[in-house]
C-alpha cells in the first residue's frame, strides 16, 4: 500500500464494520482483513473496472469472502447497520462532500470519517464544521513527493476553523506533525503569490481582502518556525 493508505489504515479502530468508498485495487479491505480487523469489509467503487481488480486482489490473498463489493456510487448501496466507520479517500474534496450529501444516514455520532482528500481539502473542511462535524484528529502524509493530509470526522458537535485552517487543517492538531513546518510553508507561498496576483490586477476587492486575511494568518503561524527554535 501506499503511504497515505497505509496513515488511513493506522487510524482504523476495531467495530462493527467499515466501508472503504471509491476502492480502486481494493488495498485497504485487503489488508485490513490480513491484519486481523474482527468486523464486517465492504469496498465499494462506481466503475466496474477498479471493483473487478479489488475482487482479484481479495481473491489473490485468500480473502474474496471477507469483503463485500459493491458498485454503486458512494454509499448507495451501504447498509447504515453495517458499518462504524466510512473511509473517503483519493478523490477530491468537492466529490466527498456531494457522497457525504447524498447519505443523510451518515450524519449520526456513531459514524466515525476518515477521510483524505487528494485536492479541494478546504471545500470539504468548510463542509465539515458548517453541517455539525467535528474534526477529531488530523495528520500530514507525503505520497510520491506531495504532502496530504488524513482526518477522522464525528457528528454531532461544533467546530470553529480560521479561514487559513480550512487549507491547512487546525493549526493546534498540526503542530506536532513532522511534516507541518514544511506544508505550512507550502500554503504560505501559495497565498502570498496568490496575493500579489491579486494586488497586481486590481480586481475582486472582496477576494483580496478575504486572501490577506488568510495570508496574515498563515504568517503569524509561520514566524514560529522562522528562527529555527520552534520545538518540533
Amino acid at each position: 500500500m501506499n503511504r497515505r493508505l497505509q496513515a488511513i489504515e493506522n487510524m482504523i479502530v476495531p467495530g462493527i464494520g467499515m466501508i472503504d468508498v471509491g476502492t480502486d485495487h481494493g488495498y485497504l479491505p485487503v489488508s485490513l482483513a490480513r491484519h486481523g480487523y474482527p468486523g464486517a469489509l465492504f469496498a465499494s467503487d462506481i466503475g466496474e473496472g477498479p471493483l473487478s481488480a479489488a475482487r482479484r486482489n481479495a481473491e489473490a490473498a485468500g480473502l474474496g469472502d471477507r469483503i463485500a463489493f459493491q458498485l454503486c456510487d458512494g454509499l448507495a448501496l451501504c447498509d447504515p447497520a453495517s458499518v462504524d466507520t466510512i473511509v473517503i479517500a483519493g478523490m477530491g474534496g468537492d466529490t466527498i462532500c456531494g457522497i457525504l450529501d447524498r447519505a443523510e444516514w451518515s450524519m449520526h455520532p456513531r459514524y466515525r470519517l476518515i477521510l483524505q482528500p487528494m485536492t479541494r481539502a478546504e471545500v470539504l473542511r468548510y463542509w465539515l464544521v458548517n453541517n455539525e462535524y467535528v474534526i477529531e484528529e488530523e495528520h500530514l502524509v507525503e505520497d510520491s513527493g506531495e504532502i496530504y493530509a488524513v482526518f477522522s470526522a464525528r457528528f454531532g458537535g461544533s467546530m470553529k476553523l480560521k479561514d487559513a485552517e480550512l487549507y491547512t487543517g487546525a493549526f493546534a492538531m498540526l503542530e506536532q506533525e513532522p511534516l507541518w513546518p514544511a506544508f505550512l510553508a507550502k500554503q504560505h507561498g501559495r497565498f502570498r503569490k496568490l496575493l500579489l496576483g491579486l494586488r497586481q490586477s486590481g480586481r475582486e476587492p472582496g477576494r483580496l481582502e478575504l486572501v490577506e486575511g488568510i495570508q496574515q494568518e498563515l504568517e503569524k503561524e509561520s514566524m514560529k518556525y522562522a528562527d529555527g527554535t520552534r520545538d518540533l
